[in-house]
């Protein structure tokens, strides 16, 4: 009997491994040069922590099971709840701000489709106890910083931001209702993406008071927006003013954020966000804490790899060792074993073959392997404490002795 992976689930083999890494590695280095510490909680959590604040029908997004002690448990689907749980644990004993992040494996019971599958790795970058404009722009730089270690610059990606306050702002000085807030700003959002969405909006609130929403986002007065004016000056601070633009169709879904919202989008537009985030204020109050200002972004690894393979820019995968050991003769296999300890003892990453294969089998093995150097260890030059280095690019060789050997 034959098995594969699940629907929307995807096998590592160790040239994608490799390559995930490689955006992990990017996402640690951003993280950590700018302060934050590194935090992860359990994949499993009480279905009830996402529910609390998304609603019951949340459940048909997650993975949900009655666990054997019949609780109601659900597999992670965003950090953000466990995050706040946290911190609302500890909340008197952690000095502030603080700044952590964290690499996590989330799960979705969405149907897959072009850049989200079921289960995704996603670098999240939070900042608690901060309410300065500056804790936002240096978020936005964060995540920023790692695209560019990957090689993006802004004539690659743009970060488009609008602000949760402004826009409650303008509906409430059009008359629009409390009870319509969460279906309108869901409509603004999607005006990009679905083509009724305009329509929706006249039907929702009547063509004069559609339009004049149409007309905010079009000219975008920033004037009536000052909160978002102070972000945009503080992201001058951070040097990605290049990168930023405001957008005030950016509105993102989830109903916890009260301030600046942002999403980062190829240029192209051709491709779903990159990366997205806001300040979500008063949530850690909600999970128990105290009243904390509270803000953070994702970064998933779906669209950013299709965003990179687009532009040509997906990390190669790294040469599986440095060094080949080679026994020359079936009595050389011990000798050459010993050199493959010393190298590793050295911090050289290094292979050797299980048995004595025939030299030129060897080398085959030695250039798969992508190693820069074979060593090749034979009779006369162990006599001499010496063995014989081959750099497989050019197929010069010389005698090193062991001591030098690295």
């Amino acid at each position: 009997m034959g098995f594969k992976a699940l629907t929307g689930f995807r096998d590592f083999y160790p040239e994608k491994m490799a390559v995930r890494r490689a955006l992990e590695l990017a996402w640690h280095q951003a993280s950590r040069r700018a302060g934050f510490q590194e935090f992860d909680g359990p994949v499993l959590e009480s279905l009830e922590l996402f529910t609390a604040k998304s609603g019951e029908e949340i459940e048909r997004q997650l993975y949900a099971f009655s666990d054997k002690g019949d609780r109601r448990v659900a597999l992670r689907p965003e950090m953000t709840p466990t995050l706040a749980r946290m911190v609302a644990a500890r909340a008197n004993s952690l000095p502030k701000p603080i700044k952590w992040y964290c690499v996590p494996q989330f799960f979705r019971y969405e149907r897959p489709q072009r850049g989200r599958g079921r289960e995704f790795f996603q670098w999240n970058v939070d900042v608690i106890g901060a309410s300065e404009a500056a804790a936002d722009a240096e978020v936005m730089a964060v995540a920023l910083d790692a695209l560019r270690i990957l090689g993006l610059g802004e004539q690659d990606v743009v970060l488009r931001v609008s602000d949760r306050r402004f826009l409650r702002r303008m509906l409430r000085s059009i008359d629009v209702e409390e009870v319509q807030e969460s279906e309108v700003l869901g409509w603004i959002d999607k005006l990009e993406r679905d083509a009724t969405a305009a329509k929706r909006l006249e039907e929702i609130l009547g063509q004069k008071r559609a339009r004049e929403i149409l007309a905010w986002c079009e000219r975008m007065p920033l004037d009536q927006a000052p909160e978002l004016a102070e972000v945009l000056s503080a992201c001058r601070d951070y040097g990605i003013e290049a990168f930023v633009e405001p957008d005030f169709k950016i509105v993102r879904g989830l109903a916890y954020y009260t301030g600046p919202v942002w999403e980062i989008f190829d240029r192209a537009g051709e491709l779903r966000a990159v990366a997205g985030g806001g300040r979500y204020d008063g949530l850690i109050a909600e999970f128990g804490g105290p009243d904390l200002p509270a803000l953070g972004f994702g970064m998933g690894d779906v669209v950013l790899r299709e965003l990179l393979q687009r532009k040509g820019l997906e990390p190669e995968p790294a040469a599986r060792v440095e060094v080949f050991v080679v026994p020359v003769s079936p009595e050389m296999l011990k000798p050459a074993r010993e050199v493959l300890l010393r190298l590793r003892e050295r911090g050289v990453s290094a292979d050797a073959p299980y048995g004595s294969p025939k030299l030129s089998k060897a080398l085959k093995a030695a250039d798969l392997s992508g190693a820069r150097r074979a060593v090749l260890v034979g009779p006369d030059e162990w006599a001499e404490g010496a063995v014989r280095v081959k750099d497989l690019a050019s197929g010069d060789e010389r005698k090193v002795q062991l001591d030098d050997l690295d």
